[in-house]
């Protein structure tokens, strides 16, 4: 693989990006104080320039006030006398006007302008007069039109009860003049603020100005900027560029205006501030520029000798892998460099680890060439009997159906498990179970011919592969071979397992066959082999096939049922034979399906028995069946019985007692009114421990009865061990007792050597009268059949339960006893 980007080269990208980074992070910063110092420094010289106007404005205004007060009191005392006042400020306005700018003295008294009625006093005048009597100082206002004009009115003592007042009239030249003296500001003008037609805020100037002077300041708001405001030229001002300045342009608002809004134009030029700040920009620009260059160099030059010794060893070590050593150590002996400094680091420790690793996977390379051919065998037999393993049965299977289209032979393949294998782990643990295996294979093997392959698939199970066959026969020859193997013990550390083999056959004629489908054809067909109680065989066809399909498709579909409540129960009732009281009911269990209708469970759970689904459906059903017991006691039947079946996995699984527990406390019902019934193929199938489940059950109160009696393996001695209640006698015996002796006599029999055992004896599939009577002539306690009633679905329990019952005892039994005088 070649590189693209180098590691050192993303290095050094990444570090020149953070370092990129931060410069312009640190030059903005710069950038953004040297702006914030200058925009502080307007924003004090703004405030600084509103003192001074202040400042300049409370002289004038005092000094004006002295003036008068000096005037009015010339040559006489504490009372003004205002003809002389008038006089005197006659004689002096030519001097208060060239000195003072003065352009109006008035003397108001009660009557208006003193000796000149005829005068006719601006409203401005007249309040700011009104204002000076009423609290008796001097007060002073700005008063805008074209011009702004200066007010200042100042109260005289007089005999009169209204005090006189003298209002002076000054123009605005003289603070213009003192403010641009004071601050050197580039130029200076009172203006006046309006809105315009698009509510735009527009200046006009408002001072007597020079021609000249009021061309420049006219140019200098036209080019004020199309979104302005007021607030920003009053509070930090604005940059205008006029005529190659920079120009400062910042309004100082006056106090006590009469009519619209005057303030104080500044003009104050900053272009050298302004320069001096672009400066400061290029100074931190450019200096961030350098640093950068100048770090991307000496990273550059650090970092790419690395980048030359990463790439060296990234060209040595595929050496390695095509065991080029001694190349590899030419290519590093030329490489190798005197170190100018001996100072160890990371691409050192690399290459001496990467020179370790050359001379280790050299000593390894030989050993390797030994450890190969033991690993090929490893992984082609099992390690547990030395057969074949799966690797090496599905090289074989492809190789013999490629060759079966040429040599035109069959391709058999045996797939074989032990029956029950997992009991001899769980008993006697893995060791025991392992010897067996070993001894298993050996006599697998020993039927077959040479060319055959017996191989291990996993677990229990086997597979034989059996080649150049020309004859399905020799097939069927084969499989009995393997099975009569099994006929004697096998004897594993002095225990002696009598153990039975199941085998399923799949013989394909084709090579467009495949491996996985052969196994999964002789798989199904095994389980087929097993169905029939194991030490069988069965070749593979196309039904067996559609056998798992629709188990699957039922599995399903049953699923679904016990969803969407289609499962019911259906209560046979179970009668004492010679009183006709009812004892109870054994729970059947029903389905109906929406499209499919009422499905026979002699259809389904013979399909459904060996999936996981039916555990979840055997516990649906003990549910249902407590529930349906407490509904029963609720309405008065507190003393019958219920008879729930047991499958094979539901009876051995250890969570049974804790669920039933919890049922029993759950529906409030008695443990002695449920009765589990198991086959005898359960109970057989491990006697010790299926004693041990139902003496837990006994002791929990509930009883037990053993199903289908006499059909499996029926022997006193287990009969003898087993802790049951009831014995159940199979339908096929009392269907014969009539006409057949020999049924009739195992009947007898069996009664007799229960009821002797101190267990009750329950006959099924009673249909006829004659049966019945034989079954209570032979004291046979409790019976079951269509004769006295046909299961009951539980949605009519209650209507066959009223109809039938009388006192406790079942109607048509009661009948069929008084038919014979059987009643007692």
């Amino acid at each position: 693989m070649r590189v693209k980007v180098s590691f050192t080269t993303k290095t050094i990208a990444i570090l020149l990006a953070m370092v990129l980074t931060v410069s312009i992070i640190i030059s903005a910063v710069l950038i953004k104080e040297s702006e914030a110092r200058v925009l502080l420094q307007q924003r004090e010289n703004q405030i600084s320039h509103q003192r001074r106007v202040q400042l300049f404005e409370e002289i004038l205004h005092s000094r004006m006030i002295t003036l008068i007060d000096i005037i009015s009191h010339q040559g006489s005392g504490n009372i003004v006398d205002l003809k002389r006042l008038q006089q005197s400020l006659d004689n002096l306005k030519e001097y208060l006007t060239l000195n003072f700018q003065v352009d109006e003295l008035m003397i108001i008294d009660e009557n208006g302008v003193w000796n000149d009625a005829a005068h006719v006093m601006s409203p401005q005048v007249e309040k700011l007069v009104n204002s000076t009597r009423n609290t008796f100082e001097s007060r002073s206002v700005l008063s805008c039109a074209d011009t702004c004009t200066h007010y200042i009115s100042i109260p005289v003592m007089a005999s009169s009860e209204i005090p006189p007042v003298v209002v002076v009239s000054t123009s605005m030249r003289e603070l213009l003049y003192l403010f641009s003296r004071a601050t050197d500001v580039h130029n200076v003008a009172i203006v006046q603020s309006t809105l315009a037609v698009d509510d735009t805020p527009k200046l006009s100037i408002a001072s007597q100005l020079s021609a000249a002077n009021r061309q420049y300041l006219k140019a200098l708001l036209d080019a004020f900027p199309n979104k302005w405001r007021i607030d920003d030229l009053v509070i930090k001002g604005m940059n205008i560029p006029l005529e190659e300045k920079q120009l400062l342009v910042s309004l100082l608002p006056f106090d006590h205006v009469l009519g619209d809004q005057a303030f104080l134009l500044i003009v104050q030029d900053v272009s050298a501030m302004v320069k001096q700040k672009e400066q400061y920009q290029i100074i931190v620009i450019s200096t961030a520029v350098a640093l950068f260059f100048i770090f991307s160099s000496l990273l550059y030059l650090f970092l790419n000798q690395y980048k030359s010794r990463l790439l060296d060893i990234s060209e040595r070590l595929p050496m390695l892998a095509q065991h080029k050593f001694s190349e590899f150590y030419a290519i590093t002996a030329r490489q190798r460099k005197a170190p100018v400094f001996r100072l160890t680091d990371e691409l050192d420790v690399v290459e001496d680890a990467a020179n370790n690793l050359a001379r280790q996977l050299e000593n390894f390379d030989g050993q390797m060439a030994i450890n190969t051919a033991k690993l090929e065998k490893m992984a082609m037999f099992d390690v547990l009997t030395g057969l074949p393993n799966r690797n090496m049965l599905t090289f074989q299977i492809e190789k013999q159906l490629a060759s079966s289209m040429r040599d035109d032979h069959l391709v058999a393949l045996m797939f074989m498990d032990l029956d029950d294998f997992k009991k001899v782990n769980d008993s006697h643990g893995h060791d025991v179970g392992d010897k067996l295996l070993k001894a298993a294979a050996m006599r697998i093997s020993r039927p077959i011919r040479e060319s055959d392959i017996a191989s291990r698939f996993g677990g229990d199970e086997f597979v034989v592969l059996l080649t150049n066959i020309e004859d399905k026969s020799h097939v069927d020859t084969v499989a009995r071979k393997i099975l009569s193997e099994f006929v004697d013990p096998i004897i594993v550390d002095g225990i002696t397992f009598y153990v039975s083999i199941s085998i399923g056959i799949a013989i394909s004629s084709h090579s467009r066959a495949t491996p996985v489908e052969l196994l999964r054809h002789a798989d199904i067909a095994m389980y087929e082999a097993k169905a029939k109680e194991g030490a069988e065989y069965r070749v593979y066809d196309a039904t067996m096939n559609l056998k798992v399909m629709q188990k699957v498709e039922l599995e399903s579909e049953a699923r679904e049922a016990l969803r969407d409540n289609q499962f019911s129960l259906a209560l046979q009732p179970q009668i004492a034979l010679k009183t006709g009281k009812l004892i109870g009911f054994e729970a059947l269990l029903r389905w109906k399906h929406p499209i499919k209708g009422h499905i026979s469970p002699a259809n389904f759970i013979p399909l459904l028995e060996k999936t996981s689904f039916m555990l979840e459906l055997d516990y649906w059903v003990i549910a249902r069946s407590t529930y349906l017991l407490s509904e029963l006691r609720n309405s008065g039947f507190g003393d019958v019985k219920m008879a729930i079946n047991l499958s094979a996995g539901q009876f051995l699984d250890p969570s049974l007692p804790e669920f039933l527990n919890q049922q029993i406390k759950k529906n409030g019902v008695a443990p002695a009114q449920i009765c589990l019934e198991l086959t005898e193929t359960v109970l057989v199938s491990d006697i010790k421990r299926a004693t041990e489940i139902m003496r837990t059950i006994r002791d929990m109160g509930c009883m037990i009865a053993i199903d289908d009696f006499g059909t499996g393996y029926s022997s006193l001695s287990y009969l003898k061990s087993m802790p049951a209640d009831f014995i159940k006698i199979d339908r096929s015996f009392v269907a014969n007792i009539e006409s057949s002796a020999d049924d009739r006599n195992i009947v007898h029999s069996t009664i007799s050597m229960v009821r002797n055992m101190g267990m009750q004896v329950v006959a099924e599939g009673i249909e006829t009268q004659a049966q019945y009577e034989l079954l209570c002539h032979f004291s046979c306690d409790i019976g079951q059949g269509y004769l006295l009633s046909r299961p009951i679905p539980e949605a009519d329990i209650w209507h066959v339960l009223q109809d039938k019952m009388s006192n406790g005892y079942w109607q048509d039994a009661v009948a069929s006893a008084f038919q014979k005088n059987l009643f007692e």
